[in-house]
């Protein structure tokens, strides 16, 4: 039998945490997504424990402050889940030899481009989301300078709310919505970004 492959999957509970544990990974993979109870990721002290305690060999993370509105006035929270946690566990995951990967965002551009955004593209979040998810970006990058970073955009899937969701409830309860005519984006399934990881 072959050696397990532990691999922390980190905002087990949200669209693309339940989407990754639901892939059908080889048979030598455990996959581990701690809740926040078990696993504060803004905590050094958790963050090392949890590696010193399993052998890990990659990290998600895909946990994530995503109350966009909100964090204009809970920024020290967004901060600390998006920019502070990231850079804990990518520096756990470089000191044990682990890949690390960042599920990211969109948010990182000022979306005034009229074509797609690049990897390569100038940054310039809008928002205090946005930075966080930027500065969060700059913390894995630099802490472990061979992780990947995945910016996704209108993240949809069954379990969880979002935009799609939230627009059919809403159209099913009233006569007309009024919605923001001047965002574009690229919807993309959990499903799919778990099958791609």
């Amino acid at each position: 039998m072959a050696e397990p492959v532990h691999i922390l999957i980190t905002g087990g509970a949200g669209q693309v945490g339940l989407a990754l544990q639901r892939v059908a990974w080889p048979d030598e993979v455990v996959i581990h997504a701690p809740d926040r109870a078990a696993l504060d990721i803004t905590d050094p002290a958790a963050v090392a424990d949890a590696f010193a305690r399993t052998p890990f060999k990659a990290v998600i993370n895909a946990a994530a402050y995503t109350a966009v509105d909100k964090a204009e006035t809970d920024r020290d929270a967004a901060f600390a889940v998006n920019a502070t946690a990231p850079g804990l566990l990518a520096q756990a995951a470089a000191d044990h030899g682990a890949a690390m990967l960042q599920v990211s965002t969109d948010y990182v551009f000022d979306g005034a481009k009229a074509e797609p955004y690049g990897e390569g593209d100038a940054t310039g979040p809008l928002g205090v989301y946005g930075a966080s998810k930027l500065a969060g970006e700059q913390a894995v990058l630099a802490a472990h300078p061979r992780a990947t970073v995945l910016r996704t955009a209108w993240v949809l899937s069954p379990d969880r709310a979002n935009f799609l969701k939230t627009m059919l409830r809403l159209a099913a309860d009233r006569p007309a919505l009024r919605v923001v005519g001047d965002q574009h984006g690229c919807p993309t399934s959990a499903r799919d970004i778990a099958a791609a990881l």
